[in-house]
């Protein structure tokens, strides 16, 4: 017979409410809590074990997993900011993700902001059981802009990711930078796709416009050769300065 706490437990964790990234500590205070006949340490584990192996928890890092029984499809790029504080997924995969370029990548590319009195992140690629995640320094004021918080975070995830027009504008920015390893965007991405108001607004914001015009000249210069309208389909259309 099944225990009574397991039962709970698993209950719990089917939950839509319950969260999609949960780490040991969060665990065990599910199958715990306010429990007469809560199960022992190594109980616990052997269970935690059972659910690691029937895949209703990925692992990601020690101690962090991707909750599949209430979230069967999430994405490994929810664990971001468990993996490195303050990390925004950003960046090439989130255009890739949108279907802003087709050069689609297993790494998952994150920013995270600094600033002034702020421990400095570690800026590197760390591999986990859930896959690659690449992360960036980006200063705080660019990571966070002022205005709507829907025009630079993507709300339709319950984790830091830029909206499409956010991760373009982080990119151009890191691109250019001679500090960062990240090139610039591509010049045959569907820049069309992306919302026109919203990218404005955020370059603004950003006081990126310089270089949002710059990139987005050189952008139009690229579509217009006739060596890439001869490979195209359809030409697309310049957004035009910002």
């Amino acid at each position: 017979m099944t225990a009574a706490w397991k039962l709970d437990a698993e209950a719990g964790l089917i939950d839509r409410a319950t969260p999609g990234v949960l780490t040991t500590g969060m665990l065990q205070a599910i199958a715990t809590t306010g429990r007469a006949d809560a199960p022992s340490k190594a109980t616990f584990q052997r269970w935690l074990a059972d659910l690691v192996a029937s895949k209703k928890l990925r692992p990601v890092t020690k101690g962090v997993y991707l909750n599949r029984m209430a979230h069967s499809d999430i994405s490994p790029a929810a664990a971001a900011c468990w993996i490195r504080a303050r990390a925004w997924v950003s960046l090439t995969w989130v255009l890739e993700q949108a279907g802003v370029t087709n050069n689609i990548g297993d790494t998952i590319t994150c920013v995270i902001p600094v600033e002034a009195g702020l421990p400095n992140p570690r800026i590197s690629t760390r591999q986990t059981a859930a896959g690659s995640f690449r992360f960036f320094a980006l200063p705080a004021r660019l990571a966070e802009p002022p205005g709507p918080l829907e025009d630079f975070r993507d709300m339709r995830f319950d984790y830091l990711r830029a909206t499409p027009e956010k991760a373009l504008l982080d990119m151009i920015h890191l691109g250019a930078s001679p500090r960062s390893h990240m090139t610039r965007p591509p010049l045959d991405i569907d820049v069309e796709s992306l919302d026109r108001a919203k990218l404005r607004r955020l370059a603004r914001r950003m006081e990126m416009q310089a270089p949002l015009d710059a990139w987005l000249t050189q952008r139009e210069r690229y579509q217009s050769d006739p060596d890439v309208r001869d490979n195209t389909s359809s030409l697309l259309t310049p957004i035009g300065p910002v």
